[in-house]
Formats: C-alpha cells, structure tokens, sequence
C-alpha cells in the first residue's frame, strides 16, 4: 500500500504500517548518519594531508625555479635554453593507476616513473652546468609531487560530494518524510482514540440500559 502526503484511512492495520514504515525511516536516518560521519573523518583526515602535501609541492616548486634562475644566472638563459632544446634528454612517463574501494568510492593510486629514452645523454658532463642537471632531477621529483597532490584533490572533492549528498538525503528525511509519517499517525491514532470513546460510551449505555430492564 503506497503512503503518500494524502492522509490514509483511520484503521489499525494502516496505523501498522505508517509505524513499521516510521521505524523504517528512522533505522534508514541513522545508518545515513553513521556514512556521513564517516565521510567527515576521511574528509578531514585527507584534507589535512592535501594541506602538508600543498605545502611540500609548494616548497619543491619554488627550489626548483630557485635552480633554474641559478643556471640562468651562471651559464646565461640562452645557453640553458640551447641545452635543454638541443641535447634533449627524453623521459619516457609511465603511469600505473590503480583503484581501491574506500566508503564505496573509487579511490585511485597514481605511481609515475620518468624512464630516459637513452642511456647516456649526449651532451658531455663536462659542458653540462650543475644547476641543470639539479634542477631536472627536482622537476622530476616535482611531478611526483604534484600527483600525489592530485590524489588528495581527487579523494577530497568526491567525499566532499558524496557528504552533501548524504546530508540533502538527510535533510528530506527530517524536514520532509519523518514529519509526514508523524503527522498521518498522529491522525489516525486521534480518529482511533475518538472512535474507542465512542464506543465506549456507547457500550456502558447498552449496558446501562440492560441493567434498568433487568431492575423494572
């Protein structure tokens, strides 16, 4: 029998089931609460990480423009420029994503690995400024970094989601269904504690009146 926000006919076995429902309802709230709570700590555990971890990449980021201002400023921008264009030390990304279930959400793992396409560079260390090869080495400890930042940001926006979600759900079930159901068996149970007076008194004065035919 479907129960929506018309009021239900005043019996005892629909009295039932807005109750069995009611109790449904408030079962269904609390597991909603104890996902959303859970939600919270993750989100506040995975923020905190998301804040050191911006704060590392931040730091490596600046280090690493530091080195290249240092290579410019002892070898000059344009023979950087002329290393990094003609020599071309090539690295090869590899990228293995992987998945885990955290609270029903995809959680994803990101491992990078920059393999040079050759060996050997094919500039002599020699002709090769110190602060170059220093700052790629940070470059490439910085992207690194960046994913993992990534990750954080990927967690943090979906759990963020899902929260909201659960609490609009929430939100429905206090503001809208559970005052629903209180309200229609309120109703019934008042129409039924009216109709028991009722027939209450209409049975004593049955009564009553067998009693003064037994007396005459």
């Amino acid at each position: 029998m479907s129960f929506g926000f018309k009021k239900v006919r005043p019996t005892r076995p629909n009295l039932q089931r807005l109750e069995e429902r009611k109790d449904f309802t408030d079962r269904g709230k609390r597991l909603l609460e104890i996902k959303r709570q859970q939600f919270l700590e993750h989100l506040k555990e995975n923020m905190k990480f998301y804040f050191a971890q911006r704060k590392v990449t931040r730091e490596k980021v600046i280090k690493a423009y530091e080195k290249l201002l240092q290579s410019y400023m002892h070898y000059g921008k344009r023979r950087i420029q002329t290393l990094a264009e003609i020599n071309k030390i090539h690295f090869e990304p590899v990228i293995d994503i992987t998945f885990k279930q955290l609270l029903g959400i995809n959680t994803p793992t990101i491992k990078l690995d920059l393999l040079e396409k050759e060996q050997l560079p094919s500039y002599s260390f020699q002709d090769t400024p110190i602060t170059f090869d220093d700052t790629i080495d940070q470059v490439k400890d910085l992207l690194k970094e960046i994913i993992s930042l990534a990750e954080y940001d990927y967690i943090i926006y979906h759990f963020a989601f899902n929260y909201q979600k659960i609490q609009r759900r929430i939100n429905a079930l206090e503001d809208i269904m559970i005052p629903q159901l209180e309200s229609e068996i309120h109703y019934i149970v008042e129409i039924l504690d009216d109709l028991e007076r009722e027939e209450f008194i209409r049975l004593k004065k049955i009564k009553n009146k067998i009693e003064k035919e037994k007396q005459s």
